[in-house]
């Protein structure tokens, strides 16, 4: 299915998800960089269920759903909640209240209905911000008053991927970011003043590449790891260069090699190596089969 059915920003939310569900391990210098926590590698983590009734909300409405991005449970203890968004809305943060709400409700709740106090834990949010805006805030930030007048300040931490450089990027090993990378180039591309020169996307594409070389070789990514990347980005490349084709075939041009990595070749030369091995044996055993045959007849019509 070509991304151009995935209509609006709806690409990039995908391509979060994509990421997660695929290589969840990832997310881990995500984790360092906003909360500081790291996890070692094989930490376990469980992608939990991004649809929540809204029920509780008014009961006397027809029943709903709210639908987050991501959420998981990490080495069985840490609630996540993240959320990728590409305009500076200004409501968005009541709505991450309402999601993390609901998120605490289904996963987070202690003590039960005969205790005189339940503890509502809200999971550990972030907001990423893919595309670049001068507008996008530091973080999102929202007063609660309760009625007893006491005063709480929801906030949420924000993630802005194009205000991280390449060099940023490769040193914290936020390789998630890289199919968004594309997105800094895209104001340059209708630009009649700084228009995108062939050359200037060819040196940034080498630099990218590079990065998932060097992130292959030291062992932060598997070939497959490194082989979805590339995937992802020449997806996104597909539809940040939709109306410019020129853009787009330069990424495949400078992609393709790394599509094809050693291992896919190897098992590729196997494939087609069992195929005309099988070939070989069918056609050798139906050639055994004639010469049976003919040694039959050749039987029947000798005397005895």
């Amino acid at each position: 299915m070509s991304d151009q059915t995935i209509t609006g920003d709806r690409l990039w939310n995908e391509i979060l998800k994509a990421i997660v569900y695929t290589m969840p391990g990832q997310l881990f210098p995500l984790i360092k960089e906003v909360y500081g926590k790291e996890y070692p590698p094989d930490t376990s983590i469980r992608l939990l269920n991004t649809e929540h009734s809204t029920c509780l909300d008014d009961p006397k409405n027809s029943p709903s759903s709210k639908l987050m991005d991501i959420s998981l449970l990490v080495a069985g203890t840490d609630y996540y909640h993240i959320e990728c968004q590409m305009d500076n809305d200004r409501l968005m943060v009541v709505r991450m209240i309402s999601y993390d709400l609901h998120y605490a409700i289904e996963h987070c709740i202690s003590g039960n209905c005969t205790d005189d106090e339940s503890t509502l834990r809200f999971p550990h949010s972030v907001v990423l911000y893919p595309d670049q805006n001068r507008n996008l805030p530091d973080s999102l930030k929202c007063r609660v008053i309760f009625q007893d007048n006491s005063e709480h300040l929801y906030r949420i931490p924000t993630v802005k991927i194009q205000s991280y450089s390449l060099r940023e990027i490769h040193r914290k090993h936020l390789t998630l970011f890289i199919p968004y990378l594309l997105l800094r180039l895209k104001p340059r591309i209708t630009s009649k003043r700084h228009r995108l020169p062939k050359k200037e996307l060819t040196e940034f594409m080498d630099d990218i590449i590079v990065i998932l070389q060097q992130d292959l070789t030291n062992g932060y990514l598997t070939k497959q790891e490194c082989s979805d990347y590339i995937n992802l980005l020449t997806r996104a490349s597909e539809h940040i260069f939709y109306h410019h084709p020129t853009y787009h075939k330069e990424v495949q041009r400078m992609t393709k090699p790394l599509i094809i990595l050693p291992s896919m070749e190897i098992a590729q030369l196997k494939a087609s190596l069992a195929e005309k091995d099988s070939q070989y044996k069918t056609a050798l055993a139906e050639k055994d089969s004639e010469i049976a045959e003919l040694r039959a007849r050749l039987a029947e019509l000798t005397p005895s």
